[in-house]
Order: C-alpha cells, then structure tokens, then sequence
C-alpha cells in the first residue's frame, strides 16, 4: 500500500481501536495487492499523483478527505470513493 492510500484509509477509519484499525489497513492492503494488475496500476498512478498534490498541499487526515470529496475532478471524487469502500468492506468483514 502506498504512502496516500494508508494515510486516506487511517482518515476513513472509523474505529477508535489500534488493533482493529491495524486489522482494517492490512485487509485494504491485502485488497489492493490481489486486484488485478491493470486495475492497480491505474490506482497506484492515481495515488502517486494524489499523494504529490497533498504533500505540496500540506494536507493530512479530514482535511485531505474534504479536499479529496470537494474536488471538481470525478476521478478524484472516485479514487476516494474506492478507497472508502474498501475500508468500509474491511470494517465489516472484520467486525471492526
């Protein structure tokens, strides 16, 4: 998992609880890792290109979240809703 992604999953996880939350990441982590290659690369392409503006940015956690859900781009709106899928996923697969 990149960079980006554990930072955007750690912001859209809703647990309070270290080991859930760590159980949560590893499930996004290991969801990413078994996609298909041509769909990973579009969102690791993705990421490392969201990851570039955040950091010039200064963004992190619920404010990078909100600038992630205000962005006029729909591929922005959609990697992150992606990626809050899979930790909502990861969240109910696990019990979290």
């Amino acid at each position: 998992m990149l960079g980006f992604e554990r930072k955007v999953v750690d912001a859209l996880s809703t647990t309070t609880d270290p080991e859930a939350r760590a159980a949560v990441v590893a499930w996004v982590d290991g969801s990413l890792r078994v996609m298909p290659e041509v769909l990973r690369f579009g969102v690791a392409v993705g990421s490392l290109v969201l990851g570039s503006w955040a950091a010039v940015a200064h963004l992190d956690g619920d404010r990078l979240i909100g600038a992630l859900e205000r962005s006029p781009l729909p591929p922005v709106r959609q990697h992150l809703r992606l990626l809050r899928s899979l930790v909502l996923f990861g969240d109910l697969e696990l019990g979290a």
